[in-house]
Protein backbone atom coordinates (compact mmCIF):
# COMPACT_ATOMS: atom_id res chain seq x y z
CA UNK A 1 0.00 0.00 0.00
CA UNK A 2 2.79 2.43 0.95
CA UNK A 3 4.77 1.43 -2.14
CA UNK A 4 1.69 2.07 -4.34
CA UNK A 5 1.21 5.52 -2.75
CA UNK A 6 4.87 6.43 -3.33
CA UNK A 7 4.61 5.33 -6.95
CA UNK A 8 1.51 7.47 -7.51
CA UNK A 9 3.19 10.45 -5.81
CA UNK A 10 6.26 10.02 -8.03
CA UNK A 11 4.12 9.88 -11.19
CA UNK A 12 2.23 13.01 -10.09
CA UNK A 13 5.51 14.83 -9.42
CA UNK A 14 6.90 13.89 -12.85
CA UNK A 15 3.65 15.07 -14.47
CA UNK A 16 3.70 18.50 -12.81
CA UNK A 17 7.41 18.99 -13.51
CA UNK A 18 6.96 18.11 -17.19
CA UNK A 19 3.87 20.34 -17.36
CA UNK A 20 5.82 23.26 -15.91
CA UNK A 21 8.73 22.75 -18.29
CA UNK A 22 6.40 22.52 -21.29
CA UNK A 23 4.73 25.78 -20.25
CA UNK A 24 8.15 27.42 -19.98
CA UNK A 25 9.06 26.14 -23.43
CA UNK A 26 5.78 27.38 -24.91
CA UNK A 27 6.36 30.83 -23.40
CA UNK A 28 9.93 30.84 -24.68
CA UNK A 29 8.93 29.88 -28.22
CA UNK A 30 5.76 32.04 -28.30
CA UNK A 31 5.52 34.20 -31.38
CA UNK A 32 5.69 37.97 -30.82
CA UNK A 33 2.51 39.95 -31.40
CA UNK A 34 2.27 42.43 -34.26
CA UNK A 35 -0.19 45.07 -35.37
CA UNK A 36 0.08 46.83 -38.74
CA UNK A 37 -1.11 50.37 -38.19
CA UNK A 38 -2.57 52.77 -40.74
CA UNK A 39 -0.15 53.79 -43.46
CA UNK A 40 0.24 57.34 -44.67
CA UNK A 41 -0.75 57.62 -48.33
CA UNK A 42 -0.36 60.14 -51.11
CA UNK A 43 -1.55 60.08 -54.71
CA UNK A 44 -3.49 56.80 -54.47
CA UNK A 45 -7.18 56.02 -54.16
CA UNK A 46 -8.74 54.35 -51.13
CA UNK A 47 -9.28 51.14 -53.13
CA UNK A 48 -5.62 50.96 -54.13
CA UNK A 49 -4.59 51.72 -50.55
CA UNK A 50 -6.72 48.83 -49.27
CA UNK A 51 -5.25 46.45 -51.86
CA UNK A 52 -1.66 47.34 -50.92
CA UNK A 53 -2.33 47.34 -47.16
CA UNK A 54 -4.19 44.01 -47.25
CA UNK A 55 -1.48 42.45 -49.43
CA UNK A 56 1.19 43.41 -46.88
CA UNK A 57 -0.95 42.14 -43.98
CA UNK A 58 -1.79 38.84 -45.68
CA UNK A 59 1.80 38.17 -46.76
CA UNK A 60 3.23 38.79 -43.27
CA UNK A 61 0.47 36.65 -41.77
CA UNK A 62 1.21 33.78 -44.19
CA UNK A 63 4.94 33.90 -43.37
CA UNK A 64 3.94 33.00 -39.82
CA UNK A 65 6.61 34.74 -37.76
CA UNK A 66 4.13 36.85 -35.77
CA UNK A 67 0.79 36.56 -34.04
CA UNK A 68 -1.17 39.10 -36.06
CA UNK A 69 -3.57 41.51 -34.37
CA UNK A 70 -6.25 42.63 -36.81
CA UNK A 71 -7.09 46.29 -37.23
CA UNK A 72 -10.63 45.97 -35.92
CA UNK A 73 -9.20 44.42 -32.74
CA UNK A 74 -6.88 47.42 -32.39
CA UNK A 75 -9.84 49.79 -32.79
CA UNK A 76 -11.90 47.85 -30.23
CA UNK A 77 -9.18 48.31 -27.62
CA UNK A 78 -8.62 51.98 -28.50
CA UNK A 79 -12.35 52.61 -28.19
CA UNK A 80 -12.28 51.32 -24.63
CA UNK A 81 -9.55 53.85 -23.83
CA UNK A 82 -11.50 56.61 -25.62
CA UNK A 83 -8.49 57.12 -27.90
CA UNK A 84 -9.41 59.94 -30.27
CA UNK A 85 -6.79 59.45 -33.02
CA UNK A 86 -7.23 55.88 -34.35
CA UNK A 87 -6.62 57.01 -37.93
CA UNK A 88 -3.31 58.68 -37.09
CA UNK A 89 -0.53 57.28 -39.29
CA UNK A 90 2.57 58.79 -37.71
CA UNK A 91 5.34 56.78 -36.04
CA UNK A 92 4.57 58.31 -32.64
CA UNK A 93 0.88 57.38 -32.92
CA UNK A 94 1.76 53.81 -33.94
CA UNK A 95 3.94 53.36 -30.86
CA UNK A 96 1.33 54.96 -28.58
CA UNK A 97 -1.44 52.75 -29.95
CA UNK A 98 0.81 49.70 -29.73
CA UNK A 99 1.30 50.32 -26.02
CA UNK A 100 -2.42 50.77 -25.43
CA UNK A 101 -3.25 47.58 -27.33
CA UNK A 102 -0.42 45.67 -25.67
CA UNK A 103 1.42 44.36 -28.75
CA UNK A 104 5.18 43.89 -28.86
CA UNK A 105 5.66 45.18 -32.40
CA UNK A 106 3.96 47.60 -34.75
CA UNK A 107 4.47 48.32 -38.42
CA UNK A 108 3.91 51.76 -39.88
CA UNK A 109 4.84 53.33 -43.19
CA UNK A 110 3.56 54.92 -46.35
CA UNK A 111 2.27 54.25 -49.87
CA UNK A 112 2.97 57.04 -52.35
CA UNK A 113 2.34 57.60 -56.02
CA UNK A 114 3.41 60.52 -58.17
CA UNK A 115 3.28 60.52 -61.96
CA UNK A 116 4.40 57.11 -63.14
CA UNK A 117 6.37 56.37 -59.94
CA UNK A 118 5.04 54.62 -56.85
CA UNK A 119 6.75 53.61 -53.63
CA UNK A 120 6.32 51.79 -50.35
CA UNK A 121 8.16 52.42 -47.10
CA UNK A 122 7.61 50.36 -43.97
CA UNK A 123 9.34 49.85 -40.65
CA UNK A 124 8.84 47.37 -37.87
CA UNK A 125 9.09 49.06 -34.48
CA UNK A 126 9.61 47.32 -31.16
CA UNK A 127 7.11 49.07 -28.90
CA UNK A 128 9.03 48.45 -25.68
CA UNK A 129 11.98 50.70 -26.56
CA UNK A 130 10.69 52.61 -29.63
CA UNK A 131 13.46 51.12 -31.77
CA UNK A 132 13.29 50.18 -35.44
CA UNK A 133 14.06 46.49 -35.92
CA UNK A 134 13.50 46.19 -39.67
CA UNK A 135 13.10 48.73 -42.46
CA UNK A 136 12.01 48.16 -46.04
CA UNK A 137 11.69 50.55 -48.97
CA UNK A 138 10.70 49.89 -52.55
CA UNK A 139 10.04 51.99 -55.65
CA UNK A 140 8.51 51.15 -59.01
CA UNK A 141 8.25 53.11 -62.23
CA UNK A 142 5.19 52.17 -64.25
CA UNK A 143 1.69 50.94 -63.40
CA UNK A 144 1.07 50.87 -59.67
CA UNK A 145 0.36 47.12 -59.70
CA UNK A 146 4.11 46.77 -60.32
CA UNK A 147 4.51 47.76 -56.66
CA UNK A 148 3.12 44.37 -55.54
CA UNK A 149 6.52 42.55 -55.74
CA UNK A 150 7.95 45.31 -53.52
CA UNK A 151 5.13 44.68 -51.03
CA UNK A 152 6.07 40.98 -51.04
CA UNK A 153 9.71 41.88 -50.45
CA UNK A 154 8.70 44.23 -47.61
CA UNK A 155 6.69 41.45 -45.96
CA UNK A 156 9.72 39.16 -45.99
CA UNK A 157 12.19 41.82 -44.82
CA UNK A 158 9.89 42.98 -42.02
CA UNK A 159 9.66 39.34 -40.93
CA UNK A 160 13.45 39.13 -40.78
CA UNK A 161 13.70 37.01 -43.92
CA UNK A 162 15.62 37.41 -47.17
CA UNK A 163 13.68 37.63 -50.46
CA UNK A 164 14.53 35.15 -53.19
CA UNK A 165 16.46 36.13 -56.31
CA UNK A 166 13.34 35.31 -58.35
CA UNK A 167 11.32 37.87 -56.40
CA UNK A 168 14.10 40.46 -56.64
CA UNK A 169 14.20 39.95 -60.41
CA UNK A 170 10.40 40.34 -60.56
CA UNK A 171 10.72 43.63 -58.69
CA UNK A 172 13.46 44.79 -61.06
CA UNK A 173 16.06 44.83 -58.31
CA UNK A 174 18.20 42.08 -59.80
CA UNK A 175 19.06 41.18 -63.37
CA UNK A 176 18.04 37.82 -64.77
CA UNK A 177 21.69 37.10 -65.57
CA UNK A 178 22.31 36.33 -61.91
CA UNK A 179 19.61 33.66 -61.95
CA UNK A 180 20.90 32.28 -65.25
CA UNK A 181 24.45 32.11 -63.89
CA UNK A 182 23.21 30.17 -60.87
CA UNK A 183 21.47 27.68 -63.16
CA UNK A 184 24.60 27.29 -65.29
CA UNK A 185 26.72 26.69 -62.18
CA UNK A 186 24.22 24.10 -60.94
CA UNK A 187 24.21 22.29 -64.30
CA UNK A 188 28.01 22.32 -64.39
CA UNK A 189 28.12 20.89 -60.88
CA UNK A 190 25.75 18.08 -61.83
CA UNK A 191 27.74 17.41 -65.02
CA UNK A 192 31.05 17.23 -63.13
CA UNK A 193 29.53 14.87 -60.57
CA UNK A 194 28.21 12.65 -63.37
CA UNK A 195 31.63 12.57 -65.08
CA UNK A 196 33.31 11.74 -61.76
CA UNK A 197 30.82 8.94 -61.13
CA UNK A 198 31.35 7.43 -64.61
CA UNK A 199 35.13 7.66 -64.16
CA UNK A 200 34.97 5.85 -60.80
CA UNK A 201 32.81 3.11 -62.29
CA UNK A 202 35.28 2.56 -65.13
CA UNK A 203 38.16 2.37 -62.66
CA UNK A 204 36.27 -0.18 -60.55
CA UNK A 205 35.46 -2.27 -63.65
CA UNK A 206 39.11 -2.20 -64.77
CA UNK A 207 40.24 -3.34 -61.32
CA UNK A 208 37.75 -6.22 -61.39
CA UNK A 209 39.05 -7.40 -64.80
CA UNK A 210 42.60 -7.42 -63.53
Amino acid sequence: MIRSFKLKALIALIFFVSLGSSQKRSRFYAKPTLAIMNFDSSGISEDVYNILYNKLWDDIDSIGVFIMVEQHQVYDVLEKYNYDRPECATRACAIEMGRLVGVKNVITGSFDSSGDSSSVKAELIMVKDDSTKFLSTGQHVGEIDGLIPHIQIAALQLSGMKPSDTLLIKAGLLTANVEENKLIKLLKSWFNKAIAFIFRKKVEEAEEIE
